[in-house]
């Protein structure tokens, strides 16, 4: 019995672990993965045909999603870790894009580009890579053997997000790419410098404290107001 165990491929031992909620290990490169990964991708698949909530609780995906015991725990902190949900349980717009026929499969490879981010750095084409290539790229990030089960928990809980993702238009897939990158940059506000601006001969530097935000028109209405009404 056990020797059968062990001819499992990591994506066979991941859904034969489905049922059960596996404790999440220390692994390098910080890529979120559940267990019980046929769970999550039930999870993925009812964001689009349901409500979506102020707050995105226990409550919510036990009674409206009916994903309930252990196998439901890593649902939301994974979907925190990808974006579609702050660190309260509010839905970001990358959840509510989820939810829409046109926004769904952009939504998606943000997720992939915010919760895989060093398979990225290995491809940047990642979101259309066979298993084979993913898996790979999992093994030379984390040093695991193909064999672990943990490898079979990343590629699963990856290709929940690629099974979308692959539809993505490729002329939007460098907009998401900018934005994603952007995300740890505007998670809390920064301070920068605008260029040292000079009046009647007195030089002086202004200090410009950036709102939170993924909207990067934002940062360009601030930056175009400053270069037309004060840099000269």
């Amino acid at each position: 019995m056990a020797e059968k165990q062990n001819d499992l491929n990591p994506v066979e031992a991941a859904v034969k672990d489905d049922k059960k909620a596996v404790p999440n290990r220390e692994i390098p490169g910080n890529m979120p993965y559940t267990s019980s990964v046929g769970v999550f991708k039930r999870a993925i698949q009812k964001i689009p045909v349901s409500e979506r909530p102020p707050k995105f609780n226990r409550d919510f995906l036990n009674t409206v999603f009916e994903i309930t015991g252990g196998s439901s725990i890593p649902v939301i902190p994974i979907l925190k870790r990808v974006g579609f949900l702050n660190s309260d349980g509010t839905p970001t717009s990358y959840y509510s894009d989820f939810q829409t026929d046109g926004g769904r499969a952009s939504a998606a490879l943000h997720a992939l580009k915010t919760g895989f981010a060093e398979i990225f750095k290995r491809n940047q084409y990642a979101h259309k890579a066979d298993r084979d290539k993913i898996i790979d790229a999992i093994v030379s990030i984390t040093g695991l053997t193909r064999t672990d089960k943990v490898v079979g928990y990343i590629y699963g809980t990856f290709n929940a997000f690629q099974e979308y993702a692959q539809a993505v238009d490729e002329s939007k897939a460098a907009v998401v790419n900018a934005t994603a990158n952007s995300d740890s940059m505007v998670s809390t506000p920064d301070r920068t410098s605008a260029p040292q601006l000079s009046l009647n001969g007195i030089s002086y530097h202004i200090n410009l404290v950036l709102p939170a935000t993924t909207n990067i028109e934002i940062y360009n209405t601030i930056f175009r107001s400053i270069r037309e009404n004060l840099i000269k």
